[in-house]
């Protein structure tokens, strides 16, 4: 396979272009530093989820579970000590959600038995419903961990705080994964609004649109002006075949955009200390997917457009209705609920989807896989329309 040298070939002319460099990596970063600076007292106002907490257990793990509740600045907490009355305040539009923690949560924790929490949210506002339940979830998720190795020291026939045969429990303790130990239930009710810090948003929200430039607008364009000046038919005479000229053509969009979409990400991080979350694997499939699927947008928009005009003009479009319905610009969850519907026919909504999952919740590749699998999927349906309809001439 010969397309390795087509996709050199292009990225050591975009090295030789400062232009190209400086609009790839030093622009965005301006940008992102003004937006962040700027706006970031807009996050940092009273607007927060309020949460009404129903403590049934009233023991040493619901004790925690709580003050691990206070502790988020998005959440503004209070305590009901009846659920029923508890339940009735949220039909009365009180509070915006509740959280019922069961009688005996703790002894079933420490015991080694399943459980559950229960939100109450309200199903119209589904985008707002899934700060708080990201939440709840990733802490449930550290607890069935507890659970599982009680129920793998229990296996063994061995006391529970053992330190005894660690690598058979790590064994065993797979066995007990599925389904997961504390689960959360969601019900129906009431919901308000939740609030990201400013870097959280605008330092992926920024580098995505930015990314979209690069591989939708100077991959579209490029590949039009390969075409008009006819270098692609050239190639076609070369001793390398059509399909390895287009790989090398996706190959070297997709590393442009890999490497610009990365080091925009931490460039937040190294700057303005935004987490990056604890999965770097997690992090880059997911810069990945978002990558293939605006390179596939770009040659997409390539085929399907005459002139280098039409090409700017149409990638223009498509980047700035992205980047402005899909969440680049604000958080996804302030539009009306029909805008968030339309989002998520944007690469926009999914990559910044997936970027709260990792750097606001924490949720490593499995709480990434549908977004991912959503990306890839607009990968294939922009890739198989593109590739059957691309010509030389």
């Amino acid at each position: 396979m010969k397309f390795h040298i087509i996709a050199a070939k292009d990225l050591k002319i975009v090295l030789r272009d400062r232009n190209a460099i400086l609009l790839m990596f030093l622009l965005p970063m301006i940008i992102i530093s003004v937006a962040g600076l700027a706006l970031g007292g807009e996050f940092e106002q009273n607007i927060q989820i309020s949460v009404l907490v129903v403590d049934l257990d009233n023991d040493v793990i619901s004790k925690e579970f709580v003050e691990f509740l206070e502790d988020i600045d998005i959440l503004d907490l209070d305590m009901e000590s009846n659920e029923f009355a508890a339940r009735d305040r949220i039909r009365n539009q009180e509070y915006g959600r509740l959280i019922i923690i069961p009688g005996g949560f703790t002894k079933s924790i420490m015991t080694g038995q399943n459980s559950e929490l229960q939100i109450i949210v309200n199903p119209i506002e589904d985008s707002q419903n899934t700060v708080l339940e990201k939440i709840v979830e990733g802490y449930a998720s550290g607890l069935s961990t507890n659970v599982v190795v009680v129920k793998t020291a229990n296996a063994y026939g061995i006391p529970t705080y053992s330190e005894e045969d660690k690598l058979e429990i790590v064994y065993t303790a797979q066995q007990f994964m599925q389904p997961t130990p504390v689960e959360v239930v969601t019900e129906s009710t009431t919901t308000n609004l939740a609030e990201f810090s400013p870097f959280t948003q605008y330092v992926p929200g920024f580098a995505v649109m930015f990314l979209l430039f690069t591989t939708v607008q100077i991959g579209s364009v490029s590949l039009i002006k390969e075409q008009e000046a006819g270098t692609l038919r050239r190639l076609v005479t070369a001793p390398i075949s059509r399909a390895e000229i287009i790989g090398g053509k996706i190959t070297s969009t997709f590393l442009r955009g890999f490497v610009q979409l990365t080091v925009l990400i931490y460039f937040g991080n190294v700057v303005f200390d935004l987490n990056l979350g604890s999965s770097t694997l997690a992090l880059l499939v997911l810069i990945a997917g978002i990558t293939l699927a605006s390179t596939g947008l770009g040659l997409l928009v390539a085929v399907l457009v005459r002139t280098e005009d039409q090409a700017n003009s149409v990638s223009n479009l498509l980047v700035l209705t992205m980047s402005a319905i899909g969440g680049s610009w604000w958080p996804l969850f302030i539009e009306p609920q029909f805008m968030q519907d339309m989002a998520h026919f944007t690469i926009t909504a999914w990559a910044m989807e997936g970027f709260y999952d990792l750097l606001y919740f924490d949720l490593g590749l499995a709480g990434i896989l549908e977004e991912v699998g959503m990306l890839v999927l607009m990968m294939i349906l922009f890739f198989g329309i593109a590739i059957k309809r691309f010509k030389f001439e």
